[in-house]
């Protein structure tokens, strides 16, 4: 009898791009079962990515020539197809685990498990894919993925739905099994949360992040309320979209805002910890790794009524209609005024963060590695689907 552990391919070559939701999704996945033990945990990584696993002998790595240049849909489905079922079988595991919406390869020598963390580019590729091809390829990739895959996981049950009902798969096939977050904590009590005076924006710039409203939101508070209050933003103004880049050059304050760049762990703590409040007002999100980010610092959540939003916040933050700037104003105004109602917002929101873990999302993870092997192969796909087209 073979007792082994489960040796186990986890694709990571996203951490070629910017470090994103999906990057600490599969960073902290891999320290998480490398930290449980019982499974061998093979990281696949892209050519020039920082590995972060380069310097520890309990995560073997392999280093791939899937460049940056690969991450465009057409390459990536011709380098899938070229490259990836001859690594997955000459790595000699026993499950892939596609991690990055696609990536499942025709004919894989073993199981496949594919994470969907959201179908955003399926359902809206406007912004998302520069020719019709490109759209073509991502979807031709993502729905082969999800027939191949042995099971797929999602982050929401807000995404779930859409798989059952735009890819069309078996619900069998989807389990939800939601991101997780570090443990903080904050102090409700205290002051210093609001000292410095800011909101805090965390996130893409993408269109569908509606940095455009947050910035006409943030001209109306300071037009009603304080003009004192400061806005901190991840990324740089040059990566705006077009219709953020207009508001944010109607706004008075400009001088107001501060584009922090790419900033690390560290830095980004700091500011979750120091922000009176923090801001989501995305039009659609697959999970919110921000806004449970922010609860477990302490911080008071200011989101938007929409898609995986709600699942996450649940009653620990100010739910607000991102398209009703009378609603944001409201919804900020209540975040960073010292009361008795700021206090036990901060008291549930971490109270909401120690509901997600990392360890708990890998726990359950690592049982899905276990049964897939064994589980029926469902590759079923329905109507829906072909409908749906390409």
């Amino acid at each position: 009898m073979n007792n082994r552990p489960l040796r186990v391919l986890v694709d990571a070559r996203m951490l070629l791009g910017r470090f994103s939701g999906v990057s600490r999704y599969v960073t902290r996945l891999i320290d998480e079962l490398v930290r449980q033990g019982g499974i061998e945990v093979v990281a696949l990584c892209g050519a020039g990515a920082k590995n972060p696993w380069i310097d520890r002998e309990d995560v073997e790595t392999i280093i791939s020539s899937f460049s940056r240049a690969d991450r465009v849909a057409s390459r990536r489905v011709e380098w899938d197809g070229l490259y990836l079922r001859q690594i997955i079988k000459d790595s000699g595991v026993d499950l892939f685990h596609a991690t990055w919406n696609t990536g499942i390869p025709a004919f894989s020598p073993v199981p496949g498990i594919l994470t969907i963390h959201d179908l955003i580019p399926w359902r809206e590729p406007n912004g998302h894919f520069s020719t019709s091809w490109q759209r073509r390829c991502y979807r031709y990739a993502q729905r082969a993925s999800a027939r191949r895959a042995r099971q797929i996981i999602t982050v929401s049950n807000h995404v779930s739905e859409h798989v059952i009902e735009e890819l069309g798969v078996s619900p069998a096939k989807v389990v939800t099994i939601y991101n997780g977050v570090d443990p903080i904590g904050g102090d409700a009590s205290s002051p210093a949360s609001i000292a410095y005076r800011y909101v805090l924006y965390v996130g893409g710039h993408e269109p569908r992040k509606n940095l455009a409203g947050l910035f006409d939101a943030m001209q109306a508070y300071w037009n009603q309320h304080d003009e004192r209050l400061l806005l901190h933003l991840t990324g740089t103004r040059e990566s705006l979209d077009d219709a953020a880049e207009r508001a944010f050059s109607r706004l008075t304050h400009r001088n107001h805002v501060v584009f922090l760049g790419s900033v690390d762990d560290c830095e980004l703590s700091h500011q979750y910890a120091s922000a009176a409040a923090t801001i989501t007002l995305s039009l659609d999100e697959g999970f919110g790794l921000p806004v449970l980010e922010a609860m477990a610092h302490g911080c008071p959540v200011v989101a938007a009524d929409r898609a995986a939003l709600p699942e996450v916040v649940g009653p620990a933050g100010i739910l607000v209609d991102p398209v009703s700037q009378e609603g944001i104003v409201a919804g900020i105004r209540r975040a960073v005024t010292p009361s008795e109602f700021r206090s036990n917002l901060v008291e549930r929101g971490l109270a909401r963060a120690r509901r997600f873990s990392w360890h708990r999302t890998a726990e359950i993870i690592r049982a899905t590695y276990e049964t897939a092997p064994s589980a029926p192969v469902i590759s079923e796909v329905t109507q829906s689907v072909a409908v749906s087209g390409v």
